[in-house]
């Protein structure tokens, strides 16, 4: 689900919550603060943040002394407001996501937001992590609980199936620049992805490209100072057993 960029009250209420320390990591990442006292229903008044985008090395090379722990925060915000909040950040491009003059990370324009229900996203931390470990036995029961699949499949034949289509493909480590491929060849064999997954596939995407800039050799799905994980999550893939 998108939401319209003059859909001012519902801006207000997204900044608000991602404001939330407990998504925000307190002091390590912010958002556009509203003045709500110069606000109406068509005029928006929010702070002004300096700062550099999370694309400009040099500058964040000079700020901070390690432009790989900032990505770190920026990356646990922002998988921090996809476990926890109604809403999540869907437009992270390097003008959104800036590294700001006292180090912390800012996120900007809230304007557009996605929202993925909650069994969806049980289900796409599963997949997601299934890529990164090959355990194909979690990735099928995922993709049909996703219902990526007719419910009525065999799960480990299917579970099969997917070891030989992804063992096919090379590049054997996660990332993000081999997941479309990888979901492509997966489509091919009648597999259909729901809508809500391409939203925050598009953010790591994002997120890739700062890695390659800031982290060359981070993992995002192994690397353990990440969370994407929910606390359901492990009562949820005791299901998938």
């Amino acid at each position: 689900m998108l939401v319209a960029d003059l859909n001012f009250v519902y801006i207000v209420a997204c900044i608000l919550e991602f404001l939330n320390p407990e998504f925000s990591r307190a002091s390590l990442a912010t958002a556009l603060r509203v003045y709500n006292h110069c606000s109406t229903r068509r005029v928006l008044s929010m702070e002004r943040l300096y700062g550099v985008p999370l694309s400009d090395l040099d500058t964040i090379s000079a700020v901070v002394s390690s432009p790989e722990n900032s990505l770190i925060t920026a990356l646990n915000v922002w998988f921090g407001s996809l476990l926890a909040c109604e809403t999540f950040h869907a437009d992270v491009h390097a003008g959104n996501l800036w590294l700001l003059r006292d180090g912390c990370i800012g996120f900007l324009d809230l304007g557009i937001v996605g929202h993925i229900l909650p069994k969806t996203w049980a289900a796409m931390e599963v997949f997601l992590a299934s890529i990164a470990t090959e355990e194909y036995e979690s990735m099928a029961s995922a993709l049909i609980e996703m219902g990526a699949t007719n419910k009525d499949v065999d799960a480990k034949a299917f579970s099969r199936d997917l070891e030989k289509i992804f063992s096919s493909i090379q590049a054997s480590i996660w990332n993000p620049r081999c997941l479309p491929k990888k979901v492509r060849v997966s489509e091919s064999y009648g597999l259909r992805f729901p809508r809500e997954f391409a939203l925050p596939m598009k953010q790591l995407l994002y997120f890739d490209r700062y890695t390659r800039l800031l982290a060359p050799n981070l993992n995002m799905l192994q690397d353990q100072r990440i969370t994407i994980v929910s606390n359901r999550r492990s009562n949820y893939r005791d299901n998938f057993k």
